[in-house]
């Protein structure tokens, strides 16, 4: 099986990187560690996913997180690719 291509839509890229803005001025100046920023990132996933998953059934939630897990690596390497990633340890992005 070959590995599909993530390429997101503008309205995509556009709350991805307002998300991304808004976390990084989250503490005003003081420079946010990369593990901080991750983890938050993950409770945002996991608030939209849980909060979209309340008729589900157990099977249909277990289905869910495992297609996350199956995207995932592909998101992270469309974005390393992208070269738009803010830098972690500026506070004017």
């Amino acid at each position: 099986m070959t590995e599909e291509r993530f390429s997101p839509n503008e309205k995509i890229l556009k709350v991805a990187e307002e998300g991304i803005r808004g976390m990084i001025n989250a503490l005003g100046a003081e420079a946010i560690a990369p593990d901080v920023m991750i983890d938050a990132a993950l409770h945002i996933l996991a608030v939209w996913v849980a909060s979209s998953q309340t008729k589900s059934t157990a099977a249909e939630r277990e289905a869910d997180i495992e297609e996350l897990g199956e995207l995932l690596p592909s998101y992270i390497e469309y974005h390393r690719e992208a070269k738009w990633l803010p830098d972690p340890n500026r506070t004017d992005n």
